[in-house]
C-alpha cells in the first residue's frame, strides 16, 4: 500500500467563539435530524472548548423563541461562508493548478455519473440530481489536479480516441489513468452528458450548474415553517421508533426538513425489517441484501424540484446511503455501448457515486460526522484519500478525518501525535473524542503499554464511555492481563450489558480463559446487536479457526470483509482457515492481501511464504521471509534468517546459506538466546565449514578454504550441552583428521 498523502494544514483556524457557535449549530442540527453519532462527535467538541466569559453587555440569550425558520437561516448563512473562499493548503495548491480565468469549486467531482432509473425512463446522475451540490449564485469549474486526464480521454484501449463520458466509461477510466478519480473541468459535455443530466441541470452559469436564488431558498425556509408542527409529531414517532407512521404523517409535506424526516424514517424502516428477515447468523437469508425502498426514495429524490437535494447536506448523506445500499450493478443494465466497454468487463459498484455525493455533503454539513466515516469506508487507499482531500471541506472534522482515515489505512506513525497535540490545543487534553485518538494511535504502532496508559487515563476522565472498548480488551488479550480483563467486564456489564462492545470484552475475556465456546457465544450476541460490528465477526472468526471449524470461520471472516475491506486481520485469518483445509493456493491469495495493507507486518509475510514453500515456490518464500526480515526489529530475526538460511540450503546455494545461518545466529545471541537454543545454528554452520575443508572455494573472485578454526569453536561451544555433546565429539574427531592433512 502507498505512503499516506501529506497531513492537511489548517491555515486560518477558525475563532474560538465562530467555532461555539458552529458546534452548537451541529449539535442542534444533527439531533433535529436524529443523527445521534454526529451529535454525540460535535456535542464532545462543544463541551471541550473553554467556557466564555461572562460579560454585562453580552447576556445568555434566551433559546425559547429560535424557530426552524431562524436555525436554517443561520445554516445557510455559515454554509455559504464556507464555500465562498478557499482557507486550507491544499485549497491553494489546487489554485495554483487552476487555468488562468477560471474559479476553483469546493466540490468533488469523480468519475462517475451512473444513473438511477425511473419508472418513466429517465435517469438520474449519481452525483446528488445534478453533477454537484452548488451555493448561491452558481457554481463554478471543477478544479484540475496536475497530472490527472481528463474523463473524457478514455479511450478503451485505443489511442487517439476521445468519447464523452457515458454510464459506464466514467467509471472504469479510473483503472486506466492514475488513481485519482478527479475529473477535468475543462472536459467538454456531449450529447449523453446533457441526457444524463436529466431535468435538474437548469438554468444558465458555468457549466450548466444550478443557481438558487435567495427567492427560492426563501421559499424552503417557509414551507420548513409551516410544516415544523408536523415535523415534530414525526420525530416524535422516530424517538417512540414508529418509522413508518413518521413517514406517513409527512407524506404531503414537501419542506427540505419534512423531506429529510420522511426519507430517512423509512431508510430506517428499511433496515429494520433487513435485521428481521436475516434470521440466524451465518444461516441461509443472513446476506446483505438490498434495502426495501431504496429505489422508491432514489426515484422521489429524482422527482424534487431542481436545487433542492443539491442545497441540502442531510439529503445528500441520505443519498449516499442508499447508493450504498445497492448492490454491484452489471454493465448490461445500462445498455453501455460495445466501442466504450469491453464485452468482459467486471461488475461495478456505486462506490464512487457515492463517495462524490458525500463529499459534497460534508461541505454542506462539516460538522456531519456520520457522513466523514462513511466518505472514509468508500476510500479504498491512499491515493484516493490523497485525490479527495483537497476536496473537502477545512476544519477541525478534517484532522479527525484524517486521523481516522490514517489508522483505517493502517498507516500509523509518529507524525499523527503531532495533530492529536493540535487538536488537544484547541479542546483540551480531558476530550474524549481527542484523548481516545492518541491511545488508538499508538495502538496501531503496536506500542501496546503506551496505548493502555491512556486508556486507563481516559477511563478515569470518562468512566462510562463505551467507544472503542474493544480496543482496550484486545490490549489486555494480547498482553494477557488476565486479572484485569475480568474486571473490566465485569465493570462494564454493569454500565450496560446490552452493548456490543460489551459483549465483545467479555467474549475477549473467555477466549483469554481457553473457553470458545462461551466466547463465540458472546460474540455472537454483540452480532445480534450490531451486525456491523467488525471486531465481533474478526474476532468470531477467530475462535472458530481455534476450535477448528473452518467453514464457520470462512463464513466469519468473509462477513468481516463485507463491513470493511481493509480490515487486514480478516484477510490473514481467511489465509489461514484455508490454510487449515490444506488449500495453500486459496491461503496465498488472502494472504496477498493482508501483506498488501499491512507491508511491514512481519506476520503477514512470514504466513505468506510458509503457503509457498509448501507448494515448492522456494523463490517466493525466500522473497517473502527476507520481506518477513526486514520488518522485525534488531535481535528478533533469528527464526527468520534460520529458515531462509535452509532454503537456500535446499536450493543448492552454500555460501548464502551460511551467510543467513551466521545471522540468525548473531540475531540470536543479541536477543540472549543459549546455546542450547542456538544448537542447530551451530552445527550446521560447524558441518559447512568442515565440508570446505581443505578444498579451495572460489568466492568473490578469490580463492578460500573452510574455516576449521571457526568450526572447531562452534563445536567446542557445543560440547558443553546435554544434547548436543555426543554429536560435537563425533564431529571434533573428524575435525583434527582434517587439521592434520592440512599440515
Amino acid at each position: 500500500m502507498s505512503a499516506l498523502p501529506s497531513r492537511p494544514v489548517l491555515a486560518h483556524p477558525p475563532d474560538l467563539e465562530v467555532l461555539r457557535s458552529e458546534l452548537r449549530n451541529a449539535v442542534t442540527e444533527s439531533l433535529d435530524r436524529s443523527l445521534d453519532a454526529s451529535a454525540k462527535f460535535a456535542g464532545q467538541l462543544l463541551a471541550a472548548l473553554p467556557r466564555p466569559a461572562r460579560t454585562a453587555r453580552a447576556p445568555v440569550a434566551s433559546t425559547s423563541g429560535v424557530t426552524l425558520d431562524d436555525l436554517q437561516a443561520e445554516s445557510d448563512r455559515r454554509r455559504d461562508a464556507r464555500t465562498s473562499a478557499p482557507h486550507d493548503l491544499h485549497r491553494q495548491q489546487l489554485q495554483q493548478h487552476t487555468p488562468a480565468g477560471t474559479s476553483v469549486s469546493p466540490h468533488v467531482h469523480f468519475r462517475t455519473s451512473t444513473p438511477v432509473r425511473t419508472p418513466n425512463g429517465g435517469t438520474e446522475a449519481q452525483g446528488g440530481g445534478s453533477s454537484s451540490r452548488v451555493a448561491a449564485g452558481g457554481r463554478s469549474a471543477a478544479p484540475r489536479l496536475s497530472g490527472l486526464p481528463a474523463v473524457g480521454s478514455f479511450s478503451g484501449g485505443q489511442t487517439g480516441i476521445v468519447r464523452p463520458r457515458d454510464s459506464l466509461a466514467s467509471v472504469f477510466s479510473v483503472g486506466a489513468g492514475p488513481s485519482s478519480p478527479v475529473v477535468s473541468p475543462d472536459l467538454e459535455l456531449g450529447p449523453d452528458d446533457e441526457r444524463m443530466r436529466g431535468d435538474n441541470s437548469v438554468g444558465g452559469g458555468q457549466g450548466g450548474a444550478i443557481s438558487v436564488d435567495a427567492a427560492q431558498r426563501q421559499e424552503w425556509r417557509a414551507q420548513d415553517t409551516d410544516e415544523q408542527d408536523q415535523v415534530r409529531l414525526a420525530q416524535a414517532y422516530l424517538r417512540n421508533h414508529e418509522l413508518l407512521r413518521a413517514a406517513h404523517v409527512l407524506r404531503d409535506c414537501t419542506g427540505p426538513r419534512a423531506r429529510w424526516t420522511r426519507s430517512h424514517a423509512k431508510f430506517l424502516a428499511g433496515e429494520k425489517r433487513l435485521q428481521e428477515e436475516a434470521g440466524d447468523l451465518l444461516g441461509a437469508k443472513d446476506r446483505p441484501r438490498q434495502n426495501v425502498y431504496t429505489q422508491e426514495l432514489l426515484e422521489e429524490f429524482a422527482a424534487y424540484e431542481p436545487g433542492c437535494l443539491d442545497n441540502d447536506g442531510f439529503l445528500l448523506y441520505l443519498k449516499a446511503l442508499l447508493l450504498l445500499s445497492l448492490p454491484p450493478t452489471s454493465p448490461d443494465a445500462f445498455d453501455a455501448r460495445p466501442s466504450d466497454v469491453a464485452s468482459d468487463s467486471p461488475n461495478v459498484d456505486l462506490r464512487l457515486a457515492a463517495l462524490e455525493v458525500l463529499v459534497n455533503s460534508v461541505q454542506a454539513e462539516p460538522y456531519n460526522w456520520s457522513a466523514w466515516l462513511k466518505i472514509a469506508e468508500c476510500l479504498d487507499g491512499p491515493e484516493e484519500l490523497e485525490a479527495t482531500l483537497p476536496f473537502l471541506p477545512s476544519g477541525y472534522p478534517l484532522l479527525f478525518f484524517y486521523l481516522h482515515c490514517s489508522l483505517e489505512m493502517h498507516s500509523a506513525t509518529e507524525g499523527l501525535l503531532d495533530i492529536v497535540d493540535e487538536l488537544e490545543a484547541v479542546f483540551g487534553t480531558e476530550c474524549s473524542a481527542v484523548s481516545s485518538l492518541r491511545a488508538l494511535v499508538y495502538y496501531h504502532m503496536r506500542e501496546f503499554d503506551e496505548s493502555l496508559v491512556h486508556f486507563t487515563a481516559l477511563r478515569k476522565v470518562d468512566p462510562y464511555r463505551l467507544d472503542d472498548l474493544d480496543i482496550l480488551s484486545n490490549i489486555l488479550y494480547v498482553s494477557e492481563k488476565r486479572a484485569e480483563l475480568a474486571t473490566l467486564a465485569q465493570e462494564y456489564m454493569r454500565v450496560d450489558r446490552v452493548r456490543p462492545e460489551t459483549c465483545c470484552l467479555v467474549g475477549n475475556y473467555f477466549s483469554l480463559r481457553r473457553d470458545h465456546e462461551k466466547a463465540i457465544t458472546y460474540f455472537r450476541r454483540a452480532l445480534k446487536l450490531d451486525r456491523g460490528y467488525l471486531s465481533a465477526w474478526t474476532l468470531m472468526g477467530h475462535e472458530y479457526v481455534e476450535i477448528k471449524n473452518t467453514n464457520a470461520a470462512i463464513a466469519s471472516y468473509r462477513r468481516a470483509v463485507d463491513v470493511n475491506r481493509k480490515d487486514y486481520r480478516a484477510w490473514y485469518g481467511l489465509g489461514q482457515a484455508y490454510e487449515l483445509l490444506g488449500e495453500p493456493f486459496y491461503a496465498i491469495n488472502y494472504y496477498q492481501r493482508a501483506t498488501a495493507l499491512r507491508p511491514y507486518d512481519a506476520r503477514m509475510w512470514s504466513a505468506l511464504a510458509t503457503s509457498n514453500e509448501k507448494l515448492k515456490r522456494v523463490p517466493d518464500a525466500i522473497q517473502c521471509h527476507q520481506r518477513a526480515l526486514l520488518a522485525t526489529e534488531t535481535g528478533d530475526g533469528s527464526d527468520i534468517a534460520l529458515r531462509i538460511g535452509k532454503l537456500y540450503a535446499a536450493f543448492g546455494q552454500g555460501e548464502h546459506a551460511a551467510a543467513y545461518h551466521r545471522r540468525a545466529l548473531n540475531e540470536g545471541l543479541r536477543a540472549g538466546l543459549g546455546t542450547v537454543d542456538l544448537g542447530r545454528i551451530y552445527l550446521w554452520l560447524a558441518k559447512w565449514e568442515m565440508r570446505r575443508g581443505n578444498a579451495l572455494q572460489v568466492t568473490g573472485g578469490a580463492a578460500t578454504r573452510g574455516d576449521l578454526d571457526k568450526a572447531e569453536e562452534y563445536l567446542r561451544a557445543l560440547e558443553a550441552t546435554q544434547e548436543f555433546r555426543e554429536e560435537a565429539k563425533a564431529l571434533l574427531k573428524e575435525l583434527e583428521v582434517q587439521l592434520l592433512s592440512r599440515e
